[in-house]
């Protein structure tokens, strides 16, 4: 059984715990782990920055005179917010794209707000207000670049999926065939490998100067331009959103579907390893890697955000209910509650 992540308790009971696993490395490989890290996992979004790498090291955000914005829309899963659905139209404007190309379907924009206001306008939402329409544009143009089908850019056997698919066995430590294959709620596939290698993975793309420099440089343009524009990669009252904007400019922070988390941080200076750390909470709820997460950022000196207009209810330690009275308290369970020595001094 994976330890305990997070424990919510109501007048000094037990109400609920969110058990799971988690592991922080470095380029090099783990640094501590916690429960079966060497699971396979569906990151789902969070490696969202690896199906968006291949547009950069073709040099196509250049070529095609994207800006930050545009850029951290590939790697998104944006709110549907007015301002997300006109990225996405410019994203595919410049590639030569119309929305009907795209293969993610549609549904309501997760931004609650953004919703009220397309229904007070009277208005239906549309393919640009899904939350994977940039990652699904980005693929389209790496399709037309590579000279491959655009009508069945989500198929696993494309050329560009493949692609993908060896970039995130490579920055993962793994072959290509150690990464599993299923389909995502977008059409897209889905990939599976190792909670461990993911966070490896994840230090890799925070410090990628061991790979070939269109590779590397690709990797520092899209994380440069992720925490210059982090609410063009999630939105507002987002936990992404929120980190990104605590994390002075070093942290990428993507969440996945079914309770998972990952982050690629930069050191704070020469000399100190980047680190990657990727949490899967066992029954899919985000509650449950939320005050973990923020536990080890602690840890590495990072002070997150906790106001009300920055991060949602469920990232409060204090449980209240509707008039606002303290009912409860969330805390983190025994798995971060005993940490190691930090792998670098405090930013």
């Amino acid at each position: 059984m994976n330890p305990l992540l997070t424990i919510l308790t109501r007048a000094d009971r037990i109400e609920c715990v969110h058990r799971g696993r988690l592991a922080v490395a470095t380029t090099a490989g783990p640094l501590f782990t916690a429960g079966d890290a060497d699971a396979p996992t569906y990151p789902r979004s969070a490696l969202k920055p690896f199906q968006a790498l291949p547009l950069l090291e073709d040099d196509l955000d250049r070529t095609l005179g994207l800006d930050a914005r545009e850029v951290t829309l590939t790697c998104a899963s944006h709110g549907g917010d007015e301002r997300h659905v006109e990225v996405a139209a410019s994203l595919l404007k410049k590639g030569g794209f119309e929305p009907s190309a795209l293969l993610c379907g549609k549904h309501p924009p997760v931004d609650d707000a953004a919703a009220r206001r397309l229904v007070a306008q009277g208005r239906e939402f549309t393919v640009l207000h899904h939350n994977c329409s940039g990652k699904h544009a980005g693929m389209l143009i790496q399709a037309r670049h590579a000279k491959a089908p655009t009508e069945s850019y989500v198929d696993p056997d494309h050329p560009i999926q493949r692609r993908i698919r060896a970039r995130i066995a490579e920055f993962a430590g793994l072959s290509p065939d150690a990464i599993g294959v299923a389909i995502d709620g977008c059409s897209a596939p889905a990939f599976s490998l190792p909670l461990a290698a993911l966070a490896r993975a994840m230090a890799r793309f925070a410090d990628p100067r061991e790979f070939a420099a269109p590779i590397a440089g690709a990797a520092r343009r899209l994380f440069d331009a992720t925490v210059a524009e982090p609410h063009y990669l999630s939105g507002r009252r987002r936990f992404d959103h929120a980190v990104m904007k605590a994390g002075g400019k070093r942290v990428f922070c993507k969440s996945g579907a079914e309770g998972v988390v990952a982050l690629a941080i930069r050191p704070p200076r020469a000399g100190l390893p980047a680190l990657g750390i990727a949490i899967k909470v066992d029954d899919g709820s985000a509650r449950g890697h939320h005050l973990p997460a923020l536990a080890l950022l602690r840890w590495l000196g990072f002070e997150p955000p906790a106001a009300p207009e920055e991060l949602a209810s469920s990232v409060d330690p204090v449980l209240r209910n509707h008039r606002g009275l303290e009912v409860g308290r969330v805390e983190v369970g025994d798995a971060l509650r005993e940490l190691p020595a930090s792998p670098w001094t405090a930013p």
